[in-house]
């Protein structure tokens, strides 16, 4: 899975302490994904260390129903997924620039098999983005704010 030694023991670390503090708890999986607004399989992978690294929104929500430590087990899990610098280091602000986060860890789900960026076969991928009327009232309502215009915009619609 991982082949670097300090993102496995990361992970190892990051699976055990979510485990530990479920179990202080006392939750089950049930109790814990209904407590933290989470799906059954998201809580359910996010404890088992063969299923990979949680997401951000994954640790954040886990760490607050159990009362953990968020920054580190934040920092456990960037060490895991391999990303450079600090947590909170690269931030100014809340939350971290769009073009840091990979698909997958906003839950975005794959269209099916496919070719990744990098040509490897049997990579779930996501497909291109198709441009619709709404990205253009978007991006000038972007462009207002940033000459200090501000507004609200709120999309409403199905996924």
């Amino acid at each position: 899975m991982l082949d670097d030694p300090d993102r496995r023991r990361a992970l190892s670390e990051l699976y055990s302490r979510l485990d530990r503090g479920r179990a202080r708890a006392r939750l089950d999986k049930t109790q814990l994904f209904r407590r933290a607004e989470l799906g059954r399989t998201t809580v359910s992978n996010a404890l088992s260390p063969n299923q990979g690294v949680p997401s951000v929104k994954t640790v954040t929500a886990l760490a607050n129903v159990l009362k953990l430590p968020e920054e580190e087990l934040l920092e456990l899990r960037r060490i895991a997924a391999g990303e450079t610098g600090t947590a909170s280091a690269d931030m100014t602000g809340p939350g971290r620039p769009i073009g840091q986060w990979d698909p997958h860890e906003l839950e975005v789900h794959p269209a099916g098999p496919g070719k990744s960026p990098s040509g490897a076969d049997g990579v779930r991928a996501l497909p291109g983005y198709a441009r619709r009327e709404h990205d253009q009232v978007l991006a000038n309502a972007v462009t207002a704010a940033a000459a200090g215009r501000s507004q609200i915009v709120v999309l409403v619609g199905t996924s």
